[in-house]
């Protein structure tokens, strides 16, 4: 593991093959008030180079960022997915969501939840999005079209994930951070889960990137090879 950053971490997203963005959160001098850095890690070079504001708004939203950033101006704390229809999806930690169409306007804001308990995260697979709901121990797979409950992994009284507090989804399978320190996989062929990493840190999100992944712990931000 090469630790990349040790501030805190409040989004990452895919940017090219074998690279991804990163958003710090720099606290002001003085204040209660923070700015946020935007840079780009590559895992292969191990380079991290600074990225402007517009580049990353248009990774996360697409060609109708612009709008989108003026309607959600905190939108580095959501996540976010251009769709199959090229619609936006953003979901944020609260449950609290919006979808835009494709100029950036919003067609339609609610909340997520199960069983009256918080909806997060958002990791895209097709017409599919994964997501979790903590507080039910469970990982729920959402139809796109429809935004209903396709998938649920897990349960309140099950062990397969305690507490999840974030999910992505990498080649097929599907990984869930949760028991603290724990990531988890499910494999996309037949659904099993079974171990996948184990810390010895707190682990807050995991995002795989082919035989990449960046993992954002307690103690920083790293960049793993080969799950090393």
């Amino acid at each position: 593991m090469q630790i990349i950053s040790t501030k805190d971490i409040v989004d990452v997203i895919r940017y090219g093959d074998h690279s991804a963005v990163l958003v710090e959160k720099l606290p002001l001098t003085n204040s209660n008030q923070y700015k946020v850095q935007y840079s780009v890690v590559n895992f292969e070079t191990k380079s991290i180079d600074v990225l402007t504001k517009s580049a990353y708004l248009l990774k996360k939203f697409g060609s109708g960022f612009h709008r989108i950033s003026q309607i959600i101006p905190n939108f580095v704390q959501c996540d976010a997915a251009v769709l199959y229809d090229r619609r936006v999806l953003a979901i944020y930690p609260n449950g609290e969501a919006g979808i835009f169409d494709r100029e950036g306007e919003l067609e339609w804001s609610g909340k997520f939840e199960y069983h009256d308990k918080t909806v997060r995260c958002l990791a895209l697979e097709g017409k599919y999005f994964w997501s979790v709901c903590p507080e039910e121990n469970c990982v729920i797979r959402y139809s796109s079209q429809n935004m209903n409950v396709d998938l649920r992994i897990g349960g309140v009284d099950a062990q397969t994930f305690v507490n999840p507090t974030h999910v992505c989804f990498d080649d097929g399978d599907v990984y869930v951070c949760c028991d603290n320190n724990k990531v988890r996989k499910i494999d996309g062929s037949n659904y099993t889960v079974s171990d996948y990493l184990n810390f010895t840190d707190s682990i807050k999100q995991y995002y795989r990137f082919g035989r990449y992944a960046v993992a954002v712990m307690s103690s920083g931000t790293y960049v793993l090879e080969d799950n090393q």
